[in-house]
Formats: structure tokens, sequence, C-alpha cells
């Protein structure tokens, strides 16, 4: 889960076009919000993400649904107010519910930065106050089945890219080519994209990647021969920007 900011409601969602489909539903139930203009700006918003797991939507059943983040059928008036609508995944929003978010606060990504109530080690979630154990338990962020054990075949993945290159800047390290240095520049490159806001599971990701000392061996070694250039610092400094994780390593930019 990363901070999204809102983007402007679609044009189409007109005031008239709100109170429209509002009376709408009020009289028939109808999937009001079920809109194309509404769902694609909402992808938009989220980089096809769901605002909750980060799972890529549009993949297999994660199809994008249109989640009221104040439940619809407690607040029906709010059904198309566009602040209230969110994108995301099945497996999210049947555990979601019709949990009041009014009466029990839970994360909204679009208002409030998760890494200020959550945290991430050994790639299950823990709160740091009640908002963030609430977010945890209604959202069920830790199901083994479906979140925990794809973030750690994710983690692993990960981890042999870094053991990898780790041991290959070792054979390396004293006769490198500009090859063998554009090589690295382009590997080290995609793991830090893989962890970038608009990236699958970004938050996961940037966890593997912080957390692995041989990232911290490469970058020396990359910084040594200086080639660790400012396209990799950006990217870096913006996956610390939405990561989860505690920043106590003096190598990471804060």
């Amino acid at each position: 889960m990363i901070k999204v900011e809102r983007i402007e409601s679609p044009t189409k969602l007109t005031v008239e076009k709100r109170k429209e489909l509002t009376e709408e539903y009020l009289m028939t139930s109808n999937n009001v919000w079920n809109q194309d203009y509404i769902k694609k700006a909402l992808l938009k918003m989220s980089n096809n993400k769901c605002i909750f797991c980060e799972c890529r939507l549009g993949e297999e059943s994660k199809y994008i649904e249109v989640e009221h983040f104040h439940p619809k059928s407690l607040y029906p008036e709010e059904v198309v107010d566009w602040e209230n609508l969110l994108p995301i995944c099945k497996r999210c929003n049947g555990l979601k519910r019709d949990h009041d978010t009014k009466l029990v606060p839970i994360i909204n990504p679009t208002l409030i930065d998760p890494r200020e109530h959550l945290t991430i080690k050994k790639y299950r979630f823990f709160s740091k106050d009640e908002l963030g154990k609430k977010t945890i338990g209604v959202l069920s962020l830790n199901d083994s089945d479906r979140l925990f054990l794809p973030r750690v075949t994710i983690g692993n993945a990960i981890s042999d890219i870094l053991d990898g290159l780790g041991k290959w800047v070792g054979k390396i390290k004293d006769n490198s080519t500009i090859e063998d240095q554009n090589e690295l520049i382009c590997k080290i490159r995609n793991l830090l994209k893989s962890c970038q806001p608009d990236a699958e599971y970004s938050t996961i990701c940037s966890y593997a990647l912080f957390e692995d000392d041989n990232y911290y061996g490469i970058k020396d070694f990359m910084q040594e021969i200086k080639i660790w250039n400012d396209d990799l610092v950006n990217l870096e400094k913006n996956c610390l920007k939405y990561s989860l994780i505690e920043y106590k390593n003096p190598k990471l930019i804060v």
C-alpha cells in the first residue's frame, strides 16, 4: 500500500450527473458507478493497481471493481462522489464489504500516507497504531495464500538477482569493462524501476531490495567506479518516498 494522489474528477461526472446517478441508485439500486469514464479515471489515478494490495488490475480475476470507501449501503448519498471512489480488486472488495469507515476508520491511501501507520517486516505488514491495526485486519493484508506467499516469491526473486549480481561484481571488480559496467547499470536500474509507485507490488519490491546487503555492496562498487549516476539516484529517492521499511541504513538517501 502506498500514498496515492487523487486526480481531478472525470469531466463527465458533473454535479448534475452525480445528482442524476445518485437519484437513480436510490430508486433502483442499479450499479450507477459502473461507468467506463469513472473506471478509467480510477485506474489512471492508481497506475492500474488495487488501491490497497497493489495487485495489477485487469489480469485474470483481478479486474477493477469500484470501491466506495464509505460503503454505499450505509452512505447511499455518496455513491458517486468522486472523493469516495477507489479502484479495488475483487479480493480486497470482498473483505472490506460494508465495513463502516466513518465509525471505525481505516487508511484511505488518497488521504492518508500509509507509512505513518504501517511498516513491513519479513514480508508481513505491522501496525504502528490503531488505524494501521484496523486496516490490516479489515483488509486481511497478511492473508497467507493470496498475499503473503506471493510477497515471499517476489522477495526471493529479487534476492536471487542481487545474489547473482553480487557474485558477478566480485569477479569483475578489478577488471570491469565498459560492457560490464553498462550491463550492471541496466540491471540495477530495472530493479529500482520495479520499486517505483507505478509498478505492481512496489512496496514489497522496495522492501526486498533495501533489506538486502548485496544491494549496498553493489552500490558501493558502482559509486567507487563512478557509474552510480543521477538516474539511479533519482530512482532510489523515489522508491524511498513510498517504501514502508524503516530506514536505518546510512547508505540510503533519506
